[in-house]
């Protein structure tokens, strides 16, 4: 991971000259975050690829609007990939679904053909656990578990307070141990 101020000699030479090679080095740091966090909330793989590429597209096009001392580029990413996640939703709920199979099966590149499908299975168990949760809920636990983000990393990309994350966290891994059906505790620091 690059440093704070590599990030932002980047965004600033993406900025001021249109640099796409320093918005490439931007994209490459950050598209698995985005890719992983826009995964997380529209559970299907190909929706999320094309909403991680919409939002870096997104980012290009807005790049000359990006206040360097508002918010880190990231919590101006999280946004953008938010916002496109809301109008997929509020698309998605209009149109008429038929069910189809998501992907096909692709070789594992993990070895144990065992260990590949115990581990599907409790990804697809965990996902299916966190559909479950609020919608606050399930981002901050992304954001703190999948993507690794500060407390205040969060409450700036959510737009609530240090606090707040630290309360939606707690009820969040207390829910999910519920879902779950763990009897070791939500096991949270």
């Amino acid at each position: 991971m690059a440093s704070e101020v590599g990030i932002r000699n980047l965004v600033k030479k993406a900025k001021t000259g249109g640099d796409p090679e320093a918005f490439g080095q931007l994209y490459d740091e950050y598209v698995d975050q985005m890719f992983r966090y826009i995964y997380y909330k529209v559970g299907n793989f190909a929706e999320a690829q094309d909403l991680t590429g919409q939002t870096f597209l997104k980012a290009f096009e807005n790049i000359k609007s990006y206040e360097l001392r508002d918010v880190a580029f990231s919590s101006w990413l999280y946004r953008i990939a938010h916002n496109l996640v809301v109008d997929f939703f509020r698309k998605e709920s209009k149109r008429e679904k038929v069910p189809i199979e998501e992907q096909p099966p692709t070789p594992s590149t993990r070895g144990n053909p065992v260990e590949t499908v115990m581990a599907d299975m409790e990804s697809e168990r965990l996902y299916s656990a966190m559909q479950k949760l609020t919608n606050n809920q399930r981002e901050v636990l992304v954001l703190k578990f999948i993507d690794n983000l500060s407390n205040g990393q969060v409450a700036e990309i959510m737009g609530i307070s240090v606090g707040a994350v630290k309360s939606t966290q707690k009820r969040g891994l207390l829910s999910l141990n519920r879902i779950l059906g763990n009897s070791n505790g939500p096991g949270y620091a």
